[in-house]
This record gives C-alpha cells, structure tokens and sequence, in this order.
C-alpha cells in the first residue's frame, strides 16, 4: 500500500492518506471495544456524578449535537444512530489522516505505540474542542474516573492506528524484498 519514493524514502502522498484514513477506522473500532471493557472500572458513584455534568460522553453526544444544528430540527432515536455513526466514521478519517500525516513528520510520534499523540489527542478532542464547541464541560467539571477512562480510548485508538501503519509499512517492505528460489 505504500509506494515509496526513491528520493524521499517516504511513503507517496495518496498511500499516506489511504492508510491513514484506514487506520483511523479501525482505530474507532478498537477504541469503542476498549470504551466497553474500561466502562467496568468506573464506579457507581463517578457515573451518577458524570451524568450530572453531561448527559453522555463527547463522543456519544458529538453525532447527534452536530446533526440537530445543521438540520435544524430534533432527530429521532434512528436519527441519533444514524448521525452518531456518521460522526464516529468522519472522526476516524479526519484523525487518522491527520495522525497519518503527523506521524510521518514527526516519527517520535510514533513511539511506544503512538504514546506521544495519545495524550495530547485526549486534551486536545476532550480538553479543548468539546468545550468549545459546547458538546462536553471543561474536564475539571468531568469526575476523574470518566476522564481516566477516556483518555484510555484515545491511547487505544493511536495504539490502533499505529499497529495499522506498522502492519501497511511491513507488507509494503515486503512485497519489495526480491524474490528467492532457493532458501538455504
């Protein structure tokens, strides 16, 4: 999937954008699975807390936000699904090319499983954005469980998107090694 430029040594423009786009959607994929399993850990008392702050966390309530200001008008429970969806596959687009492209600019973003955007991407989306966009309270207002938990589905989604990077650039540096008839 990656062409590499004999100049550069760096992957071509549209394989980036392809495997970043892809990364990304896996990424969601994974990081909605660890959103199940980390809801576990999160206690009674830091749920009833969290509710009273926010109906739902950002990503739960992005889709449907976004949805009903651009239309207008008050979505149906198929509505809500459908525009979480929608919200949820552009999100992992957008952040996979986006990481896709950092990635390759800045390699130690890339570190320890993509460690290094992960948390920077968790003030960035749940710090900054929602609150300013008006999805989600400033964290401070969030109890710390959620917040914890949260910050774990974006360590796991650059986690996610990374190993897809990793995977796309070992099948292509495969696929140039010459071929052998005789293994000794």
């Amino acid at each position: 999937m990656y062409r590499i430029s004999p100049l550069s040594k760096r992957p071509a423009a549209p394989s980036l954008l392809l495997t970043g786009a892809a990364a990304g959607l896996v990424a969601g994929g994974v990081a909605g699975q660890v959103d199940r399993w980390l809801d576990r850990f999160v206690s009674a008392e830091q749920k009833r807390r969290d509710r009273r702050v926010r109906k739902a966390p950002a990503h739960v309530l992005a889709g449907p936000y976004f949805a009903r200001k651009l239309l207008g008008k008050k979505l149906s429970k198929t509505g809500e699904r459908r525009a979480r969806m929608v919200f949820n596959v552009a999100y992992g687009l957008v952040w996979g090319t986006i990481y896709g492209q950092l990635r390759t600019r800045v390699p130690r973003l890339s570190r320890w499983a993509g460690l290094p955007f992960a948390v920077p991407f968790f003030f960035a989306c749940d710090g900054t954005m929602a609150p300013l966009l008006g999805v989600s309270p400033r964290l401070r207002k969030i109890p710390w469980q959620p917040n914890v938990k949260e910050l774990g589905n974006h360590i796991a989604w650059t986690a996610a998107a990374e190993m897809v990077h990793r995977a796309v650039t070992r099948a292509a540096a495969h696929r140039r090694q010459p071929r052998r008839l005789f293994a000794f």
